[in-house]
């Protein structure tokens, strides 16, 4: 593209130029060797401006003083001869394509722009209809021609209008254009028919143009002759070139040599300008380069009239599925579903467009897809799920969010019945409840109560744990349904670990309100057990039942015999060992279980101990073994050296006091080492 752009008007003066320096631009083009030149430039009318240099250059070569005023009047217009210099250029190229404007229809085409655009037709036209039914083809009334002098000197011209669709875009190209038993080309297949010197011939039947061709290469339009632009990219992807540096020589043969050119103004206010699919202020100059490319390279876009069927195809395929699968799956399987569907059709209709050069219609089968989601979204939420809403309104507040949402996934578990599974069963109690509750108005039992509810359950909460109940001061949980995790073991201890650094720090802020402080002991047992709705069919529990269940509800209770506040059993013990820090503690036997126990006091998380702790475990680990070999001396000497440590060491304490009662009254000789508990 050789442009008129700002460049060049700053360089050669303001537009419009001579046609003297059109033709010196014909002249360079021609000494560079351009295959052909074309001028989407439009010269309708003489050119009657002289120019001072022109005036100045005739002055000096005539004597004027003797003339008369006739003489001078000839003489003065005799130097106004930019046009015929033009046509020279052009005459002298024999390579030049000028474009021409197609008029509205209230204007009429002369004999004399016929007799000037007969050379313009195309080569070849075969027509195979009768001639009694008008053709499916844009007509043409009237034109806008350069003038005669241009229009003769030139090798051919073709029309340079388009034709935008509804919203202003320029995507298709009227490839022939009637007007009676004329048949016009473009100004883009006049030129690459100049440069490639092969025929244009067009196939013509009563339902339109059958077959189009330049040579042997067929050119895809439609019946009426559009063909599809294939833009090969924003304005200016084609090289411009500007007019002055073509002028002056800096651009020349190396450049231009065996090249198309197409000379076409783009500066501000004097440019053609279109919308694109690439966005507004579009050359038109650029849009003919876009198609002769396409031409030259084999390189086009095409529609066929099937493809309308397989849009049609798609949007009724696309509803129909996304409708099954919405009936099937909740409105996120469905969001899902359509996601995956539009980027699945993107992609093939990419694959279509890259690869195969069809363009298949995007806009309508992927709004189907929207609007079809968007009508059954409005049914679930109007219809389908009033039942959700109903459940999680009537058991937000009594459940964890997680048993909710199960709930609203599957209604049917509101229905009596259970399943077995492993779980960590969790209890806990205040110690001394009853006593601080008759030193406390009910007012302000609730209100402290309340507060270290919120509290220890805002942490179960937290590891997505079930609360079971609450029994007062009592919290019963479990973790591992409805939601199941294999960590269930570890996520149990930490909530426990947890909750005593919390009630720690709220028992500074009840000591400086001078409110009681609470203590709470923890019980946890890992084992299966049957979680599920139990209850009547008017009233429903989500809870757990079963011997893992009410063994850790006595290790709650144990936590009494040895002083301690939280204990676990071995089976919680060996999964959650990784995670935390531990003492082992006895060997018992609980009221109702014939099996012995392994019962542990859980220090705090992995790494994570008081230094008090770190001095004592290692000396009541020892005492403990010479425990179970029955050396009591030995044994309540190293629990003494324990409480010496650290006096308040419940589990010491209570080993010693064993052992004193064991040096009087041993235990049978065939004694296991299993402690059997009196009380729950």
């Amino acid at each position: 593209i050789v442009a008129i752009d700002e460049d060049s008007l700053k360089e050669e003066g303001r537009w419009p130029w001579s046609r003297r320096k059109m033709g010196q631009l014909v002249d360079r083009l021609i000494e560079a060797d351009a295959t052909a030149i074309g001028f989407d430039i439009f010269f309708p009318e003489h050119e009657n401006y002289i120019s001072p240099e022109r005036f100045e250059e005739g002055i000096k070569k005539q004597q004027t003083q003797k003339m008369n005023a006739e003489e001078l009047i000839e003489w003065y217009q005799g130097l106004n001869d930019a046009d015929q210099q033009f046509a020279k250029s052009i005459e002298r190229s024999e390579r030049v394509i000028l474009g021409f404007f197609v008029n509205p229809a209230d204007k009429k085409l002369t004999p004399e722009d016929l007799e000037q655009l007969d050379f313009s037709q195309y080569s070849i036209v075969q027509r195979f209809d009768d001639g009694t039914q008008p053709l499916p083809l844009r007509q043409i009334f009237s034109v806008g021609l350069s003038i005669p002098e241009l229009m003769n000197a030139s090798n051919a011209a073709g029309y340079v209008s388009f034709v935008p669709e509804m919203d202003g875009v320029v995507r298709w190209v009227p490839t022939l254009m009637q007007h009676g038993e004329y048949m016009f080309p473009p100004f883009s297949l006049q030129l690459v028919r100049e440069a490639v010197k092969s025929p244009l011939a067009v196939n013509i039947f009563e339902f339109g143009i059958d077959k189009m061709a330049l040579g042997e290469s067929p050119i895809p339009v439609k019946e009426n002759s559009d063909i599809l632009i294939n833009y090969y990219g924003p304005a200016f992807t084609f090289e411009h070139i500007s007019a002055s540096d073509v002028l002056s020589g800096k651009v020349g043969h190396k450049d231009l040599s065996g090249k198309i050119i197409v000379v076409g103004a783009t500066a501000a206010g004097i440019h053609d300008i279109h919308t694109s699919p690439f966005g507004p202020l579009y050359p038109g100059v650029e849009i003919h380069a876009n198609i002769m490319e396409s031409i030259l390279q084999n390189d086009f876009l095409m529609r066929p009239e099937w493809l309308s069927i397989l849009d049609l195809l798609m949007i009724a395929v696309s509803g129909l599925l996304l409708g099954l699968v919405a009936q099937k799956y909740k409105a996120y399987g469905a969001a899902i579903f359509l996601v995956i569907g539009m980027l699945g059709y993107l992609s093939y209709d990419f694959y279509l467009f890259t690869q195969k050069g069809l363009w298949v219609n995007t806009v309508y089968p992927i709004f189907t897809q929207i609007f079809v989601y968007s009508g059954l979204a409005l049914y679930h939420f109007g219809f389908e799920q009033r039942q959700g809403r109903f459940i999680k309104g009537a058991f937000n507040q009594y459940l964890a969010p997680t048993v909710v949402n199960q709930l609203v996934d599957n209604p049917d578990f509101l229905k009596l019945g259970g399943e077995r599974r492993e779980i960590t069963a969790f209890f806990s109690d205040v110690a001394g409840f009853s006593s601080i509750s008759e030193k406390l108005e009910p007012e302000k039992l609730v209100q402290l109560l309340n507060e270290y509810l919120t509290e220890m359950t805002d942490i179960v909460l937290k590891y997505e744990g079930t609360v079971d109940k609450f029994e007062g001061d009592a919290i019963i949980a479990f973790f591992g349904a409805p939601l199941e995790f294999k960590d269930h073991a570890s996520r149990t201890c930490l909530v426990a670990v947890e909750m005593q650094e919390c009630l720690n720090t709220m028992r500074d802020e009840w000591r400086a309100q001078g409110e009681p402080e609470l203590f709470m002991r923890i019980g946890i047992h890992t084992g299966p057990a049957v979680v599920g709705n139990m209850g009547s069919t008017t009233r429903l529990d989500y809870t757990m039942m079963g011997d893992s269940v009410n063994l850790a509800a006595r290790l709650e209770g144990v936590n009494k015999q040895y002083k301690t506040y939280t204990m676990i059993s071995e089976s919680t013990y060996e999964q959650a060992k990784d995670e935390i820090e531990v003492r082992e503690l006895d060997l018992i036997r609980v009221v109702g279980k014939l099996e012995p126990v392994k019962i542990y006091e859980l220090l705090g998380k992995k790494g994570e101990i008081s230094e008090t702790s770190k001095q004592v475990l290692p000396i009541f680990n020892e005492g403990y073994e010479l425990y179970k070999r029955r050396e009591w001396n030995n044994s309540a000497e190293c629990f003494q050296k324990v409480l010496e440590i650290d006096e308040n060491d419940g589990p010491s304490l209570t080993h010693l006091e064993r052992c004193i009662t064991f040096q009087i009254h041993p235990p049978p000789e065939d004694w296991d080492g299993v402690y059997t508990m009196g009380s729950k």
